[in-house]
């Protein structure tokens, strides 16, 4: 298992010399995010899950693990805001620590290890586990992160139908609903597309993990570490969170591979889209990023961790 883990933090090393020797760019890391997001894994979403065995057991433990990872996330944001709140962090940004807290990258860094670990299979309930996400983001996430702007916007007609068109539109979901209808419908691919989304897909976990190292570059580890408030939210979003959705989880009458997904989720750093989210609410980007930074480098020791414990219980 580490050395499987070591080849993808290897992968995340290079980006980050990569970056640091400026062979990659802003511009460069742009286009690479573009590329996983839009294309590379919706390729791979495509291919693994079309060619699944779907039965009926299957698909109503991806439903449950879609519900749940919902419930645990918005349990997360309730914990998260009560923990600023006792922890007294600054009004002007303690949005964006919450909301760092709460969000777990089961996206970038969820998919490859869901993949490596525990096959097609665990790459559909990972995705399960990233549609919950992006139903938090656009509900309570945005609320969140509104939270200290003076016109807040109402929530009506025209915020749901903007919601929904932005979570119809991610492309995971679209990818996700492809996968699932040509495996449901018994659709078979012709085999040179079969091969092509099959070649780009496997693309998506290196470029994945090399775009992830990038994005450290831009951080200065010793300037984060004199800051308590990064730190806190790091050791939140990495242990007590990940340490309470075991003990909640755990002893539900659920399958193993449900109860996987749900832990292992809540054990990622930080997701990628807090920083972006942040800025476009017109909020503190910045601390965002400090947090996904510190959260994703100690995520090198706490994932693999999690995972070998977890395995002595499931």
């Amino acid at each position: 298992m580490y050395g499987s883990f070591l080849v993808l933090f290897a992968l995340m090393a290079t980006g980050y010399f990569l970056a640091k020797r400026r062979i990659f760019n802003d511009e460069t890391s742009h286009a690479m995010n573009k590329f996983v997001v839009y294309f590379a894994y919706p390729c791979l979403v495509v291919q693994k899950i079309s060619t699944l065995e779907m039965e009926k057991t299957l698909f109503m433990d991806f439903l449950i693990t879609v519900v749940l990872s919902t419930a645990l996330l918005y349990l997360y944001h309730a914990i998260s805001y009560l923990y600023g709140k006792a922890r007294k962090f600054p009004r002007e940004n303690a949005n964006v620590a919450e909301f760092a807290m709460t969000s777990p990258n089961d996206g970038f860094m969820g998919f490859p290890i869901a993949l490596l670990f525990y096959g097609e299979k665990g790459l559909l309930f990972m995705l399960a586990h990233n549609a919950a996400l992006n139903l938090y983001f656009y509900t309570l996430g945005v609320t969140m992160l509104k939270r200290n702007q003076k016109d807040k916007t109402q929530f009506g007609f025209l915020s749901v139908s903007k919601f929904l068109a932005k979570l119809m539109l991610n492309p995971n979901i679209v990818a996700l609903i492809t996968g699932l209808l040509l495996c449901g419908l018994h659709v078979s691919m012709p085999q040179p597309l079969n091969d092509y989304l099959l070649y780009i897909g496997n693309v998506a976990t290196p470029m994945a993990m090399i775009y992830i190292g990038t994005s450290l570059s831009k951080s200065n580890l010793f300037d984060i570490l004199k800051d308590k408030l990064i730190i806190e939210s790091s050791l939140v979003k990495l242990v007590w969170l990940p340490v309470l959705t075991f003990l909640i989880v755990l002893p539900l009458p659920l399958s193993d591979l449900i109860k996987i997904t749900c832990i292992v989720g809540a054990c990622y750093p930080t997701a990628a889209m807090v920083p972006i989210l942040a800025e476009q609410a017109g909020q503190d980007p910045v601390l965002g990023s400090r947090i996904l930074f510190l959260s994703t480098a100690l995520s090198a020791l706490t994932i693999p961790l999690a995972i070998q414990l977890l395995g002595l219980f499931i």
